[in-house]
């Protein structure tokens, strides 16, 4: 018996080695991942003025990017074993830092939703405390163009005209 177990052994030693290199040979031969500035706390990646933490990973399948030449827009969504409340606290310093300006901030039991804009881009961002992990999606979108705006629509998109002045659609229909 023991006559067999240390040949048994050494084979299952051998075939566990050859595994592990067959496994780091496809994950190094595999597309290269987005480019991304590193930082201590974490990395700018798919959009280069949102900071990611680094305990977050991306979620490929639930993810995706359109990128134009004058536009990059898109929801990304990351899964991590992290604080939501810290998380929270994470996106509005570092998202301050780099130039955008919340617009509210909303909570209701396991979900936290922070509204950000610059200029020319909304950014939402959707915190979901789950059972065994924290979810974060990412949404950033062009913002269209006012109406009211004297300047040219940019990249063609504008908005609907409004109807009425000074009237939501609700007080509209209540006017009929």
């Amino acid at each position: 018996m023991r006559k067999m177990f240390a040949p048994l052994l050494a084979m299952a030693l051998i075939l566990a080695l050859a595994a592990c290199s067959t496994l780091e040979n496809k994950s190094s031969s595999s597309s290269p991942a987005p480019v991304s500035k590193q930082s201590s706390i974490g990395a700018y990646q798919d959009f280069e003025d949102v900071l990611i933490p680094k305990d977050m990973d991306l979620q490929d399948k639930s993810s995706f990017v359109i990128q134009t030449v004058n536009f990059k827009s898109g929801i990304l969504t990351y899964t991590g074993r992290v604080d939501p409340i810290s998380l929270s606290n994470f996106f509005e310093a570092n998202m301050a830092q780099d130039n955008w300006k919340q617009r509210s901030k909303m909570r209701y039991q396991t979900r936290t939703l922070l509204v950000f804009e610059k200029p020319d881009r909304d950014c939402i961002i959707n915190i979901e405390d789950k059972t065994f992990n924290t979810q974060v999606e990412v949404i950033v979108a062009q913002r269209l163009v006012s109406s009211e705006s004297t300047a040219a629509p940019r990249y063609g998109i504008e908005p609907p005209a409004a109807k009425s002045q000074g009237q939501s659609p609700f007080e509209e229909n209540l006017a009929k």
